[in-house]
């Protein structure tokens, strides 16, 4: 009678084993994600070392106006960093373009759903989608500057039509990709609408719309910077035109490296904790 109870007891240790080990694991986890982190982070640093010192190097035989190098450019950038007309330049790219994405997110998003769920919407729409995928940015920059005049509406609108149709195909593609298996699943075991929508649903589409959106994030800011240049004098693209004016090749370079780090800092301030959140509310449900 004792074996039975000694294999008894191994079973309830291996279960309590068992249960033990995700928390054990946890930590160990954690610690796998910050070396993970920490490895990315000195190689995107050492990549950006390399570019900076092939930038240098390449500029070491070139004129000022030409090719300006990294310390004319840092020169060039504290210079314009000190201004007030600076910031407020800034703040009006800035507004423009996420004035025009959240109109293109919200565009987006529903035209998206609703080709995701319908096919014969789908063929329909292909054919306007396709024109806006593949017509330069520029075309929409001159209609904007006929129907409103040349001002700040143009980089709204441009970007808003040039962004659209990146977050509606991203959005389609995610709809239709639903595992409906798993929303059956989420049915059969009482979920009700909402729930099913929010834990199963949600998660499976927002992860990849986001990550659309992250890249038009960065489109945004580009598109919204060349729209200024062409139809209006003001904001980051009035400044750069004035400096390409002057002939002021290390504040064009400068400015250059402000929007860069103003893409940067909005997607890791703004995206990456909602997409990280998203990713972890996935695996969660899942």
């Amino acid at each position: 009678m004792a074996a039975p109870a000694s294999g008894e007891d191994g079973r309830v240790g291996r279960g309590t084993a068992r249960r033990a080990s995700p928390r054990r694991n946890g930590p160990e986890r954690r610690r796998r994600s910050l070396l993970h982190k920490a490895e990315r982070a000195w190689w995107v640093f050492l990549g950006a070392c390399a570019c900076v010192a092939i930038w240098a190097y390449l500029a070491g035989g070139q004129q000022e106006y030409m090719l300006p190098g990294p310390d004319k450019t840092a020169r060039a950038l504290g210079s314009i960093l000190s201004t007030s007309d600076f910031w407020s330049a800034l703040g009006q790219t800035i507004g423009r373009a996420l004035t025009g994405l959240a109109i293109a997110i919200v565009g987006g998003v529903a035209w998206g759903s609703a080709i995701g769920k319908s096919l014969h919407l789908d063929w329909l729409c292909r054919s306007l989608l396709q024109i806006l995928l593949s017509t330069p940015a520029v075309i929409f920059v001159i209609i904007g500057i006929v129907w409103f005049e040349g001002n700040s509406a143009v980089v709204v609108f441009v970007v808003a039509i040039v962004t659209t149709p990146l977050l509606t195909t991203a959005t389609a593609s995610a709809v239709r990709a639903i595992d409906t298996d798993l929303v059956e699943m989420a049915r059969i075991f009482g979920l009700g609408r909402m729930k099913t929508a929010w834990r199963v649903t949600f998660p499976m589409v927002a992860v990849p719309v986001l990550a659309a959106a992250t890249v038009a994030l960065g489109q945004s800011i580009r598109v919204s910077v060349m729209a200024e240049l062409l139809s209006t004098a003001s904001g980051m693209g009035g400044a750069i035109r004035l400096a390409q004016i002057n002939i002021e090749t290390p504040q064009i370079f400068a400015y250059a490296v402000v929007m860069t780090a103003v893409t940067f800092t909005l997607e890791a301030v703004f995206v990456a904790p909602i997409r990280g959140r998203l990713q972890a509310h996935r695996v969660a449900g899942a």
